[in-house]
């Protein structure tokens, strides 16, 4: 059985008008039929009335979230306008005078604002010694500061022998210049950064200030010269050791935790962000505030980076709970370590010689892998006893590899032995929080430990 036509509407067109001669090269519009059936008619029809409708409500939930105090109230507008008008009325009662004396302040402020920033400040008693020397020369000190860290035994600290007034809202990383280890760098939550002599006077020598927050890692170059380090006002920046100055800056896209030198090219970095990010960046070059390569494969923020394999690589740890492996400027991790129950590792430290690399683990314990190779985990070194669960606390090895050393939530510091994984010693430093720890590059048995007290304590 046939269906039965559809009526069609047709749609009436201009009829074609002859054009003279002189006027048909201009081109000109034509118009032609077009035959809707009945249901595509209703189609279109109903789309236009849903547009409508949507506009309609759209233009209402403005209103409403315009709207205050209910229903019957009015609209942010209308207070807006009464308040200009009460306070105009106001401003008419009020002297000339004062508003000239505000005028004087607001161009003070903007006077001051405009003055360059002050990037660092000497606070040491004197800035050259007898030779005319900064104190960036290692002179006068206990031992010679030539001699390779790892020739000499180590052993653990009984006593302490100094404290440091640090920082007021904690310390975030404390770091030894190069090989001699005379100076001491730290980067506070005050947003500065201090370096300190150890030895001599024991006095703070200079104050960094270029961070207009927290600073949360801090970085030297093989030489010392120079340092990196990064905040939570998403900067990082390139800083004179010896004259305080700021060298080069770097605006990030998310908040840097950790900043590493590509030791081999130290024109080089790289730097953990927390929006998963690792990013790759070459100071040498014109767009150095642009970065060479991102590794982006983790899938948290990230805690770690750890030079290995006599710097042919590094490894990195994030919130995602694996530890990925990569080759410089190669967004391709050669290997990753993922698994169920593993928990996230905030730290990690290379093992005197490269053949093991700790990791600090979430989970109360300090587990052990392969420094190289397939990168396993040794099941039989397993170093426990301390607590340093929701914090993202450091750990350190002697450079003799003889005793392993972490901080703890409570307060104490933790040693134990490497061979045979016990504790050997458990120092009460403080009631706070004890998130950093560094052994001496040079010194028999020094560690310096800090955290979110604000003291620096040296003990021997």
């Amino acid at each position: 059985m046939a269906l039965p036509e559809l009526p069609q509407y047709a749609i009436p067109t201009i009829p074609e008008v002859s054009i003279p001669e002189p006027f048909q090269h201009i081109p000109r519009a034509r118009i032609e039929k077009e035959y809707l059936d009945q249901a595509t008619f209703d189609l279109q029809a109903r789309l236009a009335k849903r547009e409508l409708s949507r506009e309609e409500k759209l233009e209402a939930k403005r209103l409403k979230k315009r709207r205050k105090g209910g229903p019957w109230g009015g609209y942010e507008e209308d207070n807006e306008q009464e308040e200009k008008v009460d306070h105009e009325e106001d401003l008419e009662e009020e002297d000339l005078e004062n508003y000239d004396h505000e005028d004087d302040k607001e161009n003070d402020n903007h006077d001051e604002d405009s003055k360059p920033k002050q990037t660092s400040k000497f606070t040491g008693s004197s800035q050259y010694d007898y030779q005319g020397r900064t104190y960036m020369h290692p002179s006068g000190l206990p031992f010679n500061p030539t001699k390779s860290p790892g020739t000499i035994e180590r052993f653990v600290p009984k006593k302490l022998v100094h404290t440091f007034p640090g920082h007021n809202k904690g310390v975030n990383k404390l770091e030894f210049f190069p090989k001699s280890g005379h100076l001491l760098l730290s980067a506070g939550n005050d947003g500065k950064i201090k370096l300190w002599d150890l030895y001599h006077k024991r006095e703070l020598l200079r104050i960094f200030y270029g961070h207009t927050q927290a600073v949360k890692d801090v970085t030297f170059n093989s030489s010392g010269d120079q340092f990196l380090s990064c905040g939570y006002d998403k900067k990082v920046q390139l800083w004179n050791t010896e004259t305080g100055d700021i060298i080069q800056t770097i605006r990030v896209k998310s908040i840097p935790n950790v900043v590493k030198f590509n030791p081999n090219n130290e024109k080089e970095f790289i730097v953990g962000l927390s929006n998963h990010d690792i990013e790759h960046y070459d100071l040498s070059r014109v767009d150095f505030d642009t970065p060479i390569q991102t590794y982006d494969h983790h899938l948290g923020a990230i805690n770690s980076l750890t030079i290995i394999e006599d710097n042919k690589r590094f490894m990195s740890t994030a919130d995602d709970k694996t530890v990925r492996f990569w080759d410089w400027q190669i967004n391709i991790p050669v290997k990753f370590i993922s698994d169920p129950s593993q928990h996230s590792i905030p730290k990690a430290v290379v093992y005197p010689g490269g053949s093991f690399i700790a990791l600090q683990s979430m989970d109360n314990s300090v587990h052990v892998i392969q420094g190289h190779g397939k990168y396993r985990f040794n099941n039989k070194k397993v170093f426990t006893g301390h607590n340093v669960a929701g914090n993202g606390i450091d750990l350190d090895i002697s450079p003799d590899g003889k005793i392993l050393v972490s901080g703890d939530s409570k307060g104490f510091v933790y040693f134990w032995d490497w061979k045979t994984c016990k504790v050997v010693k458990k120092l009460k430093v403080g009631d706070k929080v004890i998130s950093c720890v560094k052994f001496h590059p040079q010194e028999v048995s020094k560690v310096v430990m800090a955290g979110i007290g604000g003291g620096i304590y040296c003990y021997e």
